[in-house]
Formats: structure tokens, C-alpha cells, sequence
């Protein structure tokens, strides 16, 4: 049986890329930057799948109906158990909150399990950080989301490979 490492995110565009390594430059030095194209918002992490699972998963996500929202990544915050510096929102959009919820309950219909982790959307902009958090000033980073993704996580023997395998419409029903 074939097992994938999976979750569900979705990718800021390349005007949001670029903010977000403009952002990261201020930190260099302190931890390892995440890779430009491996910049995400994770809504759901589900581990090891089997092919079963994610075919089950792909019909389900795609039934699911949240209108496109925005999000202002305008905080910064650390973790400091697993060293990750990153960027979130102040306020979490009530359409984000819909939509991760809609997602993980996909997930526990094809008989996903470990999902009991609270949900914190964020941007990680380094692994291995010793950052001292100050509120430092930045331009908020705005974000219109209308999208997510299936995304399998491989490693590779120099760094994380991320391979989206199947994309996900917002639909807008006014």
C-alpha cells in the first residue's frame, strides 16, 4: 500500500512571496529561512495517507463551499517548543475558520485521525529560530484567498520538497 505525507494549505501568491522574504531578511542570522517556495499556510496537517484516503479526500474537499476571504498577516510570534518564527493574523477571518473546520471534518470522514491539534494559521519564515520577539513594525501583508491545495511532503536529502497534488476552487455565491 502506497503513503503519502499530506496536508492542506494554501500558497501565497508572488506579490506575497516577495513580502514575506522582505520580512524574513530582517531576521537573517537567527534560525534556518524557510524557502521561498516552500512559504505556506498550512490549514491541515493529516501525516501519513494511504492513496485510499487521499482519493477519499480529494471528493470530499471538493463538495465543500466557503466563499474566497482575505487575511491580513499583521503579527509576528515564535513557538518556542518547536523553534519556528512566523507571521499570522491578529484576526482570523470567520470564512477561515469555516473552511479549516470543513477540511478537517473531510479529513475524519475518510478516517484520518490524528487531527486533535488546535488549529493557529500562520506563515513559518524560519525553522530552528532563537528570535528575541519584539513588536517590531511591518506592513501587514494582505491576503486574498480563493484556493487551497493538496499537498504531498517528501523529503529530499537536502531539504523539503513540497508537490501539490490536486487544487481546490473557493466558490463566491452572491
Amino acid at each position: 500500500m502506497n503513503v503519502r505525507r499530506m496536508f492542506l494549505t494554501v500558497w501565497p501568491n508572488e506579490a506575497q512571496i516577495e513580502q514575506l522574504y522582505q520580512l524574513q531578511g530582517d531576521y537573517i542570522g537567527y534560525g534556518k529561512e524557510v524557502s521561498p517556495e516552500n512559504l505556506h499556510m498550512t490549514l491541515l496537517f493529516m501525516g501519513d495517507m494511504p492513496d485510499d484516503q487521499v482519493d477519499c479526500l480529494i471528493q470530499n474537499a471538493r463538495d465543500l463551499a466557503v466563499k474566497p476571504f482575505s487575511i491580513s498577516l499583521d503579527r509576528l510570534g515564535y513557538f518556542p517548543k518547536t523553534k519556528i518564527f512566523y507571521v499570522a493574523p491578529s484576526v482570523i477571518p470567520e470564512e477561515l475558520t469555516r473552511l479549516q473546520r470543513g477540511l478537517r471534518s473531510c479529513a475524519q470522514h475518510c478516517g484520518v485521525r490524528q487531527l486533535s491539534k488546535r488549529y493557529l494559521p500562520h506563515v513559518s519564515l524560519q525553522r530552528k529560530s532563537e528570535i528575541p520577539l519584539s513588536n517590531p513594525s511591518f506592513a501587514p501583508i494582505e491576503w486574498e484567498i480563493d484556493e487551497f491545495h493538496l499537498v504531498e511532503s517528501r523529503l529530499d536529502r537536502r531539504a523539503v520538497l513540497y508537490n501539490s497534488v490536486e487544487s481546490f476552487s473557493l466558490i463566491n455565491h452572491s
